[in-house]
């Protein structure tokens, strides 16, 4: 009989999904994998894995621990895997039932959530109950020790994936630049805008394009204003919120992704960018400077340094075979590292032979 393993994630079109169900796949092969979601969206690729949908919106109630705790009862599983919402359901349970492996995974970094003293209290006692914890990058690996006391020697850094979609450029437009991401202060759109005057000056047709956020939402009416004000708006498009093939297309179409975020545990968008073979100029903060060496696939820039972001972005619109360059080594460095197949294949096999931490 096949040993079991027990995932939980929200299964949708999104990269983290992606990398878990990829996961699930890689594990199919050994062990009898059982996957809990709290969407209802169904993946073609776990047709042979069996699939429950928590009893709640988000499995934090009594009835979601009586689901959960009737599963283990059933399965046995030997490994629990568990990311974002479903992360304190899963330790909770596993420890009661002396689950042997017990992982939860960690994405973001404390200063992103900005919890409550009781919230990071509740993390460090549940983080207690878990064999191991799994930390995106070094910076949220540092994060975890420091604000929720667990022994350096029980986190380890499992680096984020993307699938390499083969999304190929139908033509680089030579003054585009990239932002993709949330609409809010921490994720440096400020400091790109204020940037941008001094690139204009000397490239004139330089368009950014802002994906995310809602078209009719306050958080764009900001920035809308803001470009006004400074006096950059025909050089500025804000296209909301796109789905992530148009997401892809348009990083292949770019000259440079920019990722200017005050503080990252990881950064999405830059690998994805890389997965296109589009290089980015990121902020070299956390998690973003573990990912981009600088000189080599993209550049790295001072936070809250506009006069930085402006130069970085000049030096390499001015320079159009050193971008070709960054081109070439982001795509290697994306295939080396951050492709989604290699990464889950690996770290399955990993699983598979998991020994009892003592």
């Amino acid at each position: 009989m096949k040993p079991c393993v027990f995932l939980a994630y929200s299964i949708s079109k999104a990269s983290v999904s992606d990398y878990f169900t990829s996961l699930a796949i890689h594990l199919s092969h050994t062990h009898t994998v059982v996957v809990f979601t709290d969407t209802r969206e169904v993946h073609e690729d776990l047709e042979a894995i069996t699939i429950y949908k928590w009893p709640s919106k988000r499995p934090t109630q009594w009835k979601d621990f009586k689901f959960l705790h009737q599963r283990i009862r059933k399965y046995q599983p030997e490994i629990m895997i568990s990311v974002f919402g479903a992360v304190n359901m899963f330790l909770i349970g596993g420890f009661v039932h002396n689950v042997k492996h017990r992982i939860a995974w960690r994405r973001t970094l404390v200063d992103q959530l900005n919890p409550s003293r009781f919230s990071l209290f509740r993390k460090r006692f549940i983080y207690k109950m878990a064999t191991e914890i799994y930390a995106n990058s070094k910076a949220t690996k540092t994060d975890i020790e420091q604000h929720f006391n667990v022994p350096s020697s029980k986190v380890r850094v499992v680096y984020n994936a993307v699938k390499d979609y083969r999304v190929e450029s139908k033509k680089v437009h030579p003054y585009r630049l990239v932002y993709a991401g949330r609409l809010h202060k921490s994720k440096g759109i400020d400091t790109l805008l204020e940037a941008l005057p001094a690139v204009v000056k000397l490239y004139k047709d330089v368009e950014l394009l802002v994906l995310g956020g809602s078209l009719t939402g306050n958080a764009i009416k900001k920035y809308q204003q803001k470009v006004e004000d400074i006096a950059i708006k025909g050089n500025v498009r804000f296209l909301g919120n796109q789905p992530k093939d148009k997401v892809l297309e348009i990083f292949a179409n770019a000259q440079i992704t920019i990722v200017p975020s005050l503080v990252e545990a990881f950064g999405f968008v830059v690998i994805e960018s890389f997965s296109v073979g589009t290089p980015v100029i990121g902020s070299n903060t956390t998690g973003i400077a573990e990912i981009i060496r600088h000189g080599q696939d993209g550049v790295l820039f001072e936070p809250n340094s506009p006069e930085d972001l402006s130069q970085k972005i000049i030096d390499i619109l001015s320079s159009p075979i050193q971008r070709i360059l960054y081109s070439k080594n982001c795509y290697k460095r994306f295939k080396n590292t951050f492709e989604v197949e290699s990464a889950t294949k690996a770290l399955a096999k990993e699983l598979e032979n998991l020994k009892a931490h003592v």
